[in-house]
């Protein structure tokens, strides 16, 4: 019984090997920093972001400047005060320099404000070229569709026969279109 079951376990392993061989995939890949460079959306987003990083940047140098000279003043005037005026100025200082500290992080830090504002303006396009990528993976017969520009996980990909950031592009412009005609 067992000299049976292993040509027939070696029969099957190698049917499922000819079949799996035998259905070829598509395999297809995009350049989301060309997107990121050439879609007139993402260029607007990265204006308003670079804005919106100024200033918060100009409004934490403001808050710098105003402790910097908090602390100048304590100098100059340090040896003509109190000790209970030296301990209230000191005080203020560090509850200054807390402030601004909160403030870069609330505005400028990796869950800031300016990175919240990023995902929020960004959602929509992200959502338009998903869609988007999906319509052409499916026209086009695609199994998977890899992005280059993210962990360097495709190590050599033919461009003329796999890069489908150009088709990417042009769906999106004619969509741009498409919704424009319609407005």
């Amino acid at each position: 019984m067992k000299i049976l079951r292993l040509p027939a376990l070696m029969l099957i392993a190698i049917l499922a090997t000819v079949s799996v061989s035998e259905a070829a995939q598509k395999i297809g890949y995009i350049d989301s920093e060309t997107l990121r460079e050439k879609l007139p959306e993402f260029r607007d987003i990265q204006r308003q972001l670079e804005r919106l990083q100024q200033q918060y940047e100009q409004e934490a140098m403001d808050r710098q400047s105003k402790l910097l000279k908090l602390q100048e003043d304590f100098r100059k005037q340090e040896l003509l005060m109190s000790d209970a005026r030296k301990v209230e100025m000191q005080s203020q200082f560090d509850e200054s320099m807390q402030q601004l500290q909160q403030f870069t992080q609330e505005k400028l830090g990796p869950d800031g404000e300016l990175f919240r504002k990023n995902v929020e303006l960004s959602s929509p396009i992200f959502e338009m070229v998903n869609a988007a990528l999906e319509e052409i993976a499916k026209a086009e017969g695609f199994d998977f569709i890899f992005d280059v520009a993210v962990s360097g996980s495709i190590v050599y990909a033919d461009p003329d026969r796999y890069n489908l950031t150009d088709d990417l592009l042009q769906k999106l412009e004619k969509d741009r279109e498409e919704k424009e005609k319609g407005q």
